[in-house]
């Protein structure tokens, strides 16, 4: 990998919700940690689960997408503070399409399922029961297998747009 492509992939950004019940790291470009304030998860329902998680996935992109513009303004030595303007009917669309993109990913026992359309719109869907039947620490995992499936989902797709109108 190049320099810039090292450092994209090295940085570790966190975000926590408003009122600090999750707390979520993403390191290593689509390794997701979600820690909760002890004893929270044993007394909150599955759609506050829902609530959080959808807030904390879009507070965790923001971040990360700081410190990637942060990554690249230090990297090439000049201020950037986002993409571009399109400048062909090619990056038009490649836009345009890529704010269709709906990613997903889902726990290997289906417990969790996260979705993101155009990276904005994010939807959390816990399956029912889920706080009786799995531990915080299962929880926590079926959310890092979601998450990461989620990110990959989301670059293979992004890829394959860019090979059908870049080619």
């Amino acid at each position: 990998m190049g320099e810039l492509a090292d450092r994209v992939q090295a940085m570790r950004v966190r975000a926590s919700t408003p009122d600090g019940m999750m707390t979520a790291e993403l390191r290593n470009g689509s390794e997701v940690a979600l820690s909760l304030v002890p004893g929270w998860y044993d007394n909150c329902h599955e759609s506050d689960l829902e609530r959080q998680l959808t807030r904390l996935g879009s507070l965790l992109w923001g971040a990360r997408t700081r410190e990637y513009w942060a990554t690249v303004s230090n990297t090439t030595g000049e201020h950037v503070a986002g993409e571009d303007r399109p400048i062909s009917p090619r990056d038009v669309e490649f836009t345009e399409a890529r704010e269709t993109v709906v990613a997903r990913g889902r726990s290997t026992d289906g417990h969790v399922t996260l979705s993101v359309e155009g990276m904005r719109r994010w939807t959390v869907t816990i399956a029912p029961g889920t706080v009786r039947g799995l531990s915080e620490r299962d929880f926590v995992n079926a959310v890092r297998q979601s998450a990461s499936g989620l990110i990959q989902d989301q670059l293979a797709q992004i890829t394959a747009l860019k090979y059908r109108i870049y080619g």
